[in-house]
């Protein structure tokens, strides 16, 4: 595939909930596992449907699993940086698999995607995200689209619990 420019939809949510009651309450809309426990799971299961049973065991109301978290407020504390600032890495191995049947492994770059939640220099709380429907547009599939349209419901749904 050729290089490709596109156009990005980055959605932010300001929030009038402290920074800490956002943190939490997207935490409590995700499941938690590491890629390590995800790839084990895997391992482990004898087959597809068992993997899939563990992963809609694992995966939160958001439909989500927090595959890893980046505390950017605690790493740029030792700059010093004063700043609440928490990024999310987010995704769900079946959707994952949907994604990557319907547009091929090229997509796989922007797989998992990632959620962002920042306390701006006003003390308000953004909660914030890019949509992932924009990106595979670029490939041009309608199945991929679709799947891409469903995610970012997804997204703005756990966007929504964190900011509202």
């Amino acid at each position: 595939m050729p290089n490709t420019e596109f156009t990005n939809t980055h959605v932010v949510i300001s929030s009038t909930k402290p920074f800490t009651q956002a943190i939490k309450d997207i935490q409590a809309e995700m499941g938690r596992a590491s890629a390590d426990v995800l790839g084990d799971r895997l391992s482990a299961s004898k087959d597809f449907a068992e993997f899939t049973q563990e992963m809609e065991f694992l995966a939160g109301r958001s439909n989500f699993i927090n595959v890893a978290l980046l505390n950017w407020g605690k790493v740029m504390s030792r700059v010093p940086l004063g700043m609440k600032a928490v990024l999310f890495v987010i995704g769900n191995p079946l959707t994952a698999k949907k994604l990557l049947e319907a547009g091929g492994p090229e997509v796989g770059l922007y797989l998992p995607t990632k959620i962002y939640v920042y306390e701006d220099s006003e003390g308000t709380t953004q909660v914030t995200y890019d949509q992932i429907g924009p990106v595979m547009a670029q490939y041009n599939k309608p199945e991929l689209s679709a799947v891409a349209a469903a995610i970012d419901k997804a997204l703005a749904n756990l966007a929504d619990k964190a900011a509202n």
